[in-house]
């Protein structure tokens, strides 16, 4: 560990767990004074690790390293900051204190991995923690309920969250670097501010006494410069060690939630949102499901905080099962592998107050049983709103969901992801629980195919055939013609695919409803006769339609239509089978395939923004 000696101004190498030092913990202005800026202005007071004067040696000496570095200190090119932290530090008796800002040589990437996973502990063995808090006056009320100690910066930065809890003793220090007072005697004004409780704050039980997604609340306020650092600030806090890797992006939130899982037996991680209670009571209450965004990470600070995780013992109590194997998590290339008890979502709720969407089937709809209870419902279960569609292979996906209730409650959310499971609805439901193994999709995984991904509305839609399409039906004897749309029409496009003296005409319309977030799409299928002397076109047979319907979250693939349709030429059926798959914001796939006894042409279309 590289730390600054208080009294020399130079840099020593010295073991944390047998050196005495102060550590600093501040947020970070635009511009930090780093490793390298310090250690230039070091090198004319030091040479092969003597100390050396810039002035006579009798005027100065050598027994007396605070006279003999007055230089340093009183170099304007110092910082501020760096200068009056060791100032507090030195007068306080420590001869050592470590600043993240230049203690640090962020120019390689392996010391500042190191760094971040050893900060936590670095803070923990501090003899003093100094939390200096620039925007603090030190002459204020700090206990006002608009005082700049409740509003300061530092209780709104990720990695001061650690800074905090860590060490045994930490002292707020004002602008002017005055002692305000300390984590012990400020306790309840800091736990009112962080929503951290005493018995964290003052190590009075253990971190791993309060539930993953209770010290996860405790970050969810809480901002980082860089994306990645919403994960690495939070390491110590969970015990965990792992590779930094800036660039990654959310991908490293994931990585942390996957360490959580295989390290932490608590299933608190996965309760992300907001509860509902009475289900069973209302009469009048109706319940949409409805699936989410799969990559979600984010935490209710004001729910998750008063979760408690339930240990596998009492889960298996409760449940009653002949058999509840321990959880484990595996990482797959399908995503992360587990087992967990599942009850039909229909099991629980009473089917007049049910309503699902058309495009998921409703026993495909459960409550996932977590091992956490909230505080308000002890005994109760949480049941986690999932989708889990059946596989052929046996690799099934479970896809996260919220229900949309109606009327509004009095208390509490009307789009809860949670629902308390009570002793008696469990002993109700106990024939119906499932032990399913499941597989939750990596979130980069999960934007590009699953369900559930995409949320944000359609703008107006246009079809367009590609170029592949295209040269697919040139091919097989068709040609394309795409042409529309008319003023006196509401079809969107035609598409005219011609072959010798018939055509297959399709119209297709669409319709954006509810702000974008819901699209109808109809194609009307004609077959035509073109005869050779004039450019009139026969229409043969009354035009056949075929729609499809979804809204957000988009499906992946709206399913396959077929209509048959008479050749006039050869007196032959002709089988047109039409798919619409999504490919994208506003950008849908339309395969077109016209049969006879083999395919003879497949059309590809493509809605664009």
């Amino acid at each position: 560990m590289r730390l600054l000696n208080t009294e020399t101004g130079q840099f020593e190498e010295r073991d944390p767990e047998s050196t005495k030092y102060a550590i600093l913990s501040h947020t970070w202005d635009a511009v930090e004074q780093t490793y390298e800026e310090v250690r230039e202005l070091q090198r004319p007071y030091a040479s092969n690790g003597v100390l050396r004067s810039s002035l006579a040696p009798h005027n100065r000496s050598l027994s007396n390293p605070e006279r003999e570095l007055r230089p340093l200190w009183d170099n304007p090119e110092l910082s501020a900051k760096v200068r009056d932290a060791c100032t507090a530090a030195r007068e306080a008796g420590y001869r050592y204190i470590w600043i993240d800002s230049c203690c640090i040589d962020k120019t390689s990437s392996s010391e500042l991995s190191e760094a971040i996973n050893s900060m936590y502990k670095w803070y923990a063995l501090s003899a003093a923690c100094y939390a200096y808090l620039a925007d603090v006056p030190f002459d204020e009320d700090h206990r006002a309920s608009r005082s700049s100690f409740r509003r300061s910066r530092w209780f709104e930065r990720g990695w001061t969250l650690q800074e905090l809890i860590a060490p045994l003793e930490v002292i707020f220090l004002s602008q002017d670097w005055k002692v305000i007072g300390s984590k012990h005697t400020l306790v309840d004004l800091v736990w009112d501010v962080t929503g951290i409780p005493e018995e964290a704050l003052l190590h009075m039980e253990s971190l791993d006494a309060f539930s993953v997604a209770q010290r996860l609340s405790w970050a969810a306020s809480r901002q980082t410069t860089r994306e990645e650092d919403h994960a690495y600030s939070l390491l110590g806090i969970f015990d965990i060690n792992m590779p930094t890797l800036y660039g990654e992006g959310k991908r490293a939130f994931r990585r942390l939630q996957e360490e959580i899982v295989r390290r932490v037996p608590d299933q608190s991680l996965f309760a992300w949102w907001a509860i509902f209670t009475g289900i069973e009571a209302r009469q009048d209450l109706v319940m949409t499901a409805t699936l989410q965004n799969a990559a979600r990470i984010a935490f209710n600070r004001e729910g998750a905080s008063d979760l408690r995780a339930v240990s596998h013992d009492d889960v298996f109590h409760r449940l009653q099962l002949s058999h509840l194997p321990a959880t484990e998590y595996t990482s797959t290339p399908h995503g992360i592998r587990t087992q967990i008890p599942v009850i039909p979502l229909s099991f629980c709720v009473p089917q007049h107050a049910a309503h699902y969407p058309e495009k998921y089937a409703s026993s495909q709809w459960y409550l996932a049983i977590l091992g956490c209870e909230h505080e308000d419902y002890p005994g109760h279960l949480l049941g986690r709103v999932c989708y889990i569609p059946p596989s052929e292979s046996g690799v099934e996906h479970l896809y996260c969901g919220y229900a949309a209730i109606d009327p509004t409650p009095e208390r509490g959310t009307d789009v809860p992801e949670l629902f308390p499971l009570s002793p008696d609805t469990l002993s109700r439901c106990r024939p119906e629980i499932q032990l399913k193994t499941i597989y939750i999709s990596h979130p980069e995984r999960a934007i590009a195919g699953s369900l559930g991904a995409i949320t944000e509305p359609h703008r107006q839609i246009e079809l367009t055939v590609s170029s592949r399409a295209r040269h697919t039906l040139l091919a097989q004897g068709y040609s394309v013609e795409l042409s529309g749309p008319a003023l006196d029409s509401s079809a969107a496009r035609w598409l005219t695919l011609s072959k010798d003296n018939h055509g297959i005409m399709i119209a297709f319309s669409h319709a954006l409803d509810n702000v974008g977030r819901k699209l109808t799409i109809t194609a009307r299928v004609t077959m035509r006769q073109e005869p050779s002397s004039s450019s009139t076109r026969e229409i043969h047979g009354t035009p056949i339609s075929v729609s499809w319907s979804d809204y957000a979250p988009w499906s992946r693939s709206l399913g396959a239509r077929k209509v048959t349709i008479s050749d006039p030429s050869t007196s032959q059926q002709l089988t047109v089978a039409l798919t619409v798959s999504f490919a994208g914001l506003s950008y849908y796939l339309l395969h077109v395939a016209v049969t006879t006894e083999t395919p003879v042409a497949v059309a590809a279309l493509i809605v664009p923004p």
